[in-house]
């Protein structure tokens, strides 16, 4: 097999049609102690368009595996060599075999960074572009840890490209991309739509990891909205790429510095700057997490939790904060953040406010309304179940994740047709969920009842 292996990386066309038309066997025959076939050298090696059309003809197996599970795909990808992954796609190779590891030549090629490597196996049909390998990486992670910029744009190009995976860590693309300090592909990603108040396994949340990361950089010309902070935070241009300013950019799009992680620190708590902090507490206030349009001024206790606003505080009641999970024992309500600091206004406990809510007249429910909620349920829909008492067994249960939203509506629907009419409220509803722990679901009756 060592005379085979040498006419292989010498070009010898001629050579090697004698060696196959002598033994056709040795065509599939390892030629090293890993397992590598005579089509796996030519396509590491790069062999030339004719030897590796021979191999292929004289029965090659295109599917073949050596002792770590590369294909000839795999280590076409792995040297760099797109001529060689043109010919193996354009002869049938599948293009999503896994090796030990469970990546995939896609895996392979935005670790490398060969962009055209990656177009070719975008283009090919039937690639899947968010197979999750043995570490929960998917390409586009890849790409990211690599700092590939190119190769990430061409990822997302592509509209099968999810981006919200996390890996065996909770990390998506996107706090990858913070934590690698890359400004460009953050912004790539928040522009295709990333969750930018995901958090990863130690409760972290893009803002966190902003924090840590200190400084970053970017292949792109820079964002005017970075000198917009730079100015707000009274930084010079040096700062451009700084932690801080960077931390603006992500809560301009919406990241929380109002999140806890699991040892109860706020991204506010990582900025060592007092000047800088109240700076960055006065130009992104929390939001009411029910309304989602007035400043949070209401804090759960004894959690201390900034959670709604003054509006939604005299109709909400709590058994649990929805931030830390928490049991609530009241609420004490601030004036809106400021520099200055200011004392507290009062404190009301739960009963209290939650009889002040029964006292308002609520919308009647509606069956739109039982449809937003059951879209917001998702897969929660068996915990409303038990809380509403819903005979269902006349109801078809089915759990599979394409028809939850049916699912929840039909077990609402149930409920609304046999109630009381007098109970077809929002409040009812709401109270429901409340005790469900369903939250997501009853920001949306939350939002109608005003």
């Amino acid at each position: 097999m060592e005379d085979f292996r040498q006419k292989i990386r010498n070009g010898d066309v001629e050579g090697i049609q004698k060696l196959v038309k002598k033994d056709p066997t040795i065509i599939n025959k390892p030629i090293d102690g890993v397992g590598r076939t005579p089509l796996m050298e030519a396509c590491f090696m790069g062999a030339d368009r004719r030897i590796i059309d021979i191999l292929i003809k004289a029965g090659a197996k295109l599917g073949a595996k050596n002792r770590w599970g590369n294909t000839a795909l795999h280590w076409a990808v792995l040297s760099g060599r797109p001529h060689a992954v043109e010919i193996l796609l354009s002869r049938g190779s599948e293009v999503n075999l896994r090796d030990k590891y469970g990546y995939t030549p896609l895996h392979l090629a935005c670790y490398r960074g060969n962009l055209h490597t990656v177009d070719l196996l975008l283009g090919h049909n039937g690639i899947d572009a968010n197979v999750v390998a043995n570490n929960g990486d998917t390409p586009l992670h890849k790409a990211v840890q690599k700092r590939e910029y190119k190769v990430v744009c061409a990822m997302l190009k592509q509209d099968y490209v999810q981006f919200d995976i996390k890996n065996h860590r909770e990390m998506t693309p996107l706090l990858l991309a913070v934590s690698e300090g890359h400004v460009g592909m953050v912004h790539q990603l928040i522009a295709k739509g990333a969750d930018v108040n995901v958090v990863n396994n130690e409760g972290n949340n893009c803002l966190h990891l902003a924090a840590k990361t200190k400084r970053f950089h970017s292949e792109v010309e820079p964002l005017s909205i970075l000198d917009k902070y730079l100015k707000h935070l009274k930084l010079g241009k040096k700062e451009r790429y700084s932690d801080v300013v960077v931390a603006c950019y992500l809560a301009h799009h919406g990241a929380n510095f109002y999140c806890k992680n699991k040892i109860g620190r706020t991204p506010l708590d990582l900025i060592e700057k007092e000047n800088l902090k109240k700076t960055l507490n006065m130009l992104f206030p929390p939001q009411c997490r029910w309304c989602q349009k007035n400043m949070a001024t209401v804090r759960l206790q004894p959690c201390g939790d900034l959670v709604l606003c003054e509006n939604c505080s005299s109709e909400m009641t709590f058994k649990r904060c929805p931030m830390c999970r928490g049991y609530t024992l009241s609420k004490s309500e601030f004036e809106a953040p400021k520099f200055e600091d200011r004392c507290v206004k009062k404190e009301a406990t739960c009963q209290e406010l939650g009889a002040a809510s029964q006292a308002i007249e609520s919308p009647v429910l509606k069956e739109k309304d039982l449809l937003r909620v059951a879209k917001r349920l998702g897969r929660d829909w068996w915990q409303i179940v038990i809380v509403l008492e819903v005979d269902t067994t006349k109801l078809k249960i089915d759990d599979e994740s394409n028809v939850t939203v049916k699912q929840g509506y039909q077990i609402l629907y149930e409920w609304f047709k046999n109630c009381d009419p007098e109970t077809r409220t929002h409040a009812t509803l709401r109270a429901a969920l409340e005790e469900a722990e369903c939250f997501a679901a009853m920001e949306c009756l939350s939002l109608d009842a005003k």
